[in-house]
């Protein structure tokens, strides 16, 4: 059996302020979804194990690991001071879901140079942790980072573990059906947006556009990061100091008073430390759109169509591999329309996303077994 090394799913951990939901699930709540996902695609015997855990404990343990990662490679982090600690690890190690983190268009030889010394070093520490390749890695994009280091045969890209969660074999047929209904009918209920980032100030003013859809059709404002907009979604407002509140409402809702806009997070804006419960909410949408990758990914799981307005090679090379639809949030801000979003999801091509979601499943379970880790009966169900 193997250890989940990571958040677990943050489930049944009640929080009443920041820091508390921090510890149980980080600062971005979408990390929540691809730990989630592995608990329920791999058999696991337990899931009390973090990036910090001792070596020395994990080596008594005598069980393998399985880490969820995201976006980890990149300038922005030291996988050596900040990443799971498994340099002195003897088990197999098992990593799913790494990417690298670069600006759109940027140079990747400039780009990998910029990558920490210590965090290819550590790279290295995990590759040499089973004689398997034991990374799966978002997409082409990050297995060149690995092809760099000389450790492309220890890497296979295979996207997201949260592709797996519906286990509908024919999910882009349905998708298909509600995004031509979408169409023709237009939004009769309600939308949900993955809300961004105010430090992100170029993407202003789609933001704005898009919290003034919410406005139009009504619907769910989902916050996962960062810390002020938690906050400000669950009203914990003596986390958070004037100016925070204040870049908040200047940059997002700069025709609305300060009480507005509180009344509007507290009557729109939601915040999930439980996947269960974001998955049954997001499926009572119509159509979700914003910049959060696992945003979207849990509405399409949910057979809710989205789109992904990508802003970095994280989001934009999981949606590649994946298939998922998405546009250049830079792009899409020139002219913001939601016809253009309902558009492009009634002409996607979903017997594509079908075809590809099952070879990406097929792939993922023959890495799973390779590792010496055993597909759950969920994951079965999707793959035979």
């Amino acid at each position: 059996m193997t250890k989940l090394m990571g958040l677990g799913s943050g489930n049944n951990k009640l929080v009443t302020n920041y820091k508390e939901l921090y510890l149980s699930a980080s600062s971005n709540t979408g990390n929540l979804l691809f730990n989630y996902a592995l608990e329920q695609l791999i058999e696991l015997s337990g899931t009390d194990v973090r990036w910090s855990t001792p070596a020395e404990k994990i080596n008594q343990m005598g069980e393998s690991l399985l880490i969820p990662m995201a976006n980890n490679i990149g300038r922005h982090m030291d996988l050596e001071k900040s990443g799971p600690k498994i340099k002195d690890v003897e088990v197999p190690v098992v990593v799913m879901g790494l990417g690298a983190q670069f600006p759109l268009d940027a140079d990747f030889e400039q780009a990998f140079n910029l990558i920490p010394d210590s965090s290819k070093t550590w790279l290295e520490t995990l590759c040499s942790k089973s004689n398997q390749a034991n990374v799966s890695v978002r997409g082409k994009l990050t297995h060149r980072v690995f092809e760099k280091l000389g450790l492309g045969h220890k890497a296979v890209p295979l996207g997201c573990p949260s592709h797996f969660l519906s286990n509908n074999k024919n999910l882009g047929q349905l998708l298909q059906e509600k995004s031509k209904s979408l169409l023709q009918n237009g939004i009769e209920n309600k939308i949900g947006i993955t809300a961004g980032n105010p430090a992100i100030a170029n993407l202003v003013k789609l933001e704005q556009f898009l919290i003034s859809q919410i406005n139009n059709f009504g619907g769910m404002y989902i916050v996962q990061h960062p810390k002020d907009l938690i906050c400000l979604a669950e009203n914990w407002l003596a986390d958070l100091t004037e100016d925070e509140i204040n870049m908040v409402q200047e940059r997002f809702f700069p025709n609305a008073s300060s009480s507005q806009m509180h009344q509007w997070f507290r009557s729109h804006a939601h915040t999930y430390v439980s996947i269960p419960q974001w998955f049954r909410d997001i499926s009572k949408t119509d159509f979700v759109t914003g910049t959060r990758i696992h945003g979207c990914q849990i509405a399409l799981q949910a057979g809710v169509p989205a789109v992904c307005l990508h802003i970095d090679s994280r989001t934009k090379e999981l949606c590649e591999t994946m298939q998922i639809p998405t546009i250049p949030a830079r792009d899409f801000q020139k002219a913001p329309s939601m016809d253009q979003l309902l558009e492009l999801v009634a002409t996607w091509d979903w017997e594509q996303y079908d075809a590809n979601r099952m070879d990406l499943a097929k792939k993922t379970r023959q890495f799973v077994e390779d590792n010496g880790l055993s597909p759950s009966s969920h994951f079965q169900s999707l793959v035979s």
